[in-house]
């Protein structure tokens, strides 16, 4: 018997040491951080954010921000991008080049999060494009997708202990699984540690004339229901983590008021409860994307002053230096 329980406790343990331990969420401030489009505007958010997120074109491009990443802030690395196979309109279950890159950096972040951005509307898109290969996992409603994430993650947190996953899903894709499923949880990946939506526009009327407007509040509802549901069957601490838009653009933002008025309500939102985990701020630099020019908060004062109120109100950031 007593080998037998040896035996038992051994397995786990190897189990354990298989898919590494989950991101730590109980923290003791809240995840704060504009996203980046430029290397060299890490120097200028260090003084009012813990964290900072990128969407690297190249996986050597991860290198450079980690080696830029002085002050030890909490990356948040797009890898989804990366693993993305236009071909199919699938995700490869491929992290070698994004495991080299961060090896590879000369400072070496304690912890990291892995963010699968709109995962899940990627693959619809591909679908609608021909791809039949997305169009069966769509009907299968992601089976396929959620496993080659999830396998993606658990090496992840293997190579590198103290990283986590997060994931993000566009606002659309909720929109249109509950018109397909009204009564069913919307599909989250269930192996992040930190769930989240993303919707810029109006705070109670964001969306589109195709797919109706909601309140926000209902989008984050749908993703705090089925997180709360993940977590029942399966309690890895996991949280839900917000996203503001701060840019200027054609088809989301056109006045700084909008901006103030959803990043304000996202903060108060954010002070609320203790399973709200952070808040990340899109964007801080300009950036064009799909030849639509995207004003960052760098460029407009109003925001860019709101956004060290928001840090200095949540502790976050040296606030001698602001």
């Amino acid at each position: 018997m007593s080998k037998r329980i040896a035996f038992i406790v051994v397995t786990l343990l190897v189990s354990m040491n298989t898919y590494g331990s989950y991101f730590n969420t109980d923290r003791p401030q809240k995840i704060i951080g504009p996203f980046l489009a430029q290397v060299e505007h890490i120097e200028e958010i260090k003084t009012f954010s813990n964290a900072f997120g990128v969407a690297p074109k190249t996986a050597s491009e991860i290198t450079q921000y980690l080696n830029a990443n002085t002050h030890q802030m909490l990356p948040v690395i797009t890898i989804s991008s990366l693993l993305f196979d236009k071909e199919t309109g699938m995700y490869r279950d491929d992290s070698d080049a994004i495991i080299d890159a961060i090896q590879k950096s000369s400072i070496r972040p304690a912890e990291i999060l892995f963010l699968m951005d709109e995962p899940l509307a990627a693959v619809r898109a591909a679908c609608e494009k021909g791809k039949s290969k997305a169009c069966r996992d769509v009907e299968n409603r992601y089976v396929e997708t959620l496993s080659t994430l999830r396998l993606v993650g658990q090496l992840l947190r293997k190579q590198f202990p103290g990283a986590g996953v997060m994931h993000i899903e566009a606002w659309i894709e909720l929109v249109q699984q509950k018109k397909q499923y009204p009564n069913e949880n919307v599909i989250m990946l269930d192996d992040a540690e930190y769930l989240g939506f993303d919707c810029y526009g109006e705070f109670d009327y964001c969306g589109s004339s195709e797919h109706g407007y909601n309140s926000q509040i209902e989008y984050g509802t749908w993703v705090w229901d089925a997180m709360h549901a993940l977590e029942s069957t399966n309690s890895i601490g996991r949280k839900m983590f917000l996203v503001t838009g701060a840019f200027l653009a054609d088809h989301s933002f056109d006045s700084a008021e909008t901006i103030l008025k959803q990043m304000y309500t996202y903060a108060y939102v954010l002070s609320q409860h203790d399973k709200l985990g952070g808040l990340g701020i899109f964007l801080w630099s300009d950036m064009i994307e799909n030849g639509t020019l995207f004003t960052g908060a760098r460029s407009i004062r109003d925001i860019a002053d709101f956004i060290v109120l928001i840090a200095q109100y949540f502790g976050v950031g040296n606030k001698t230096e602001q």
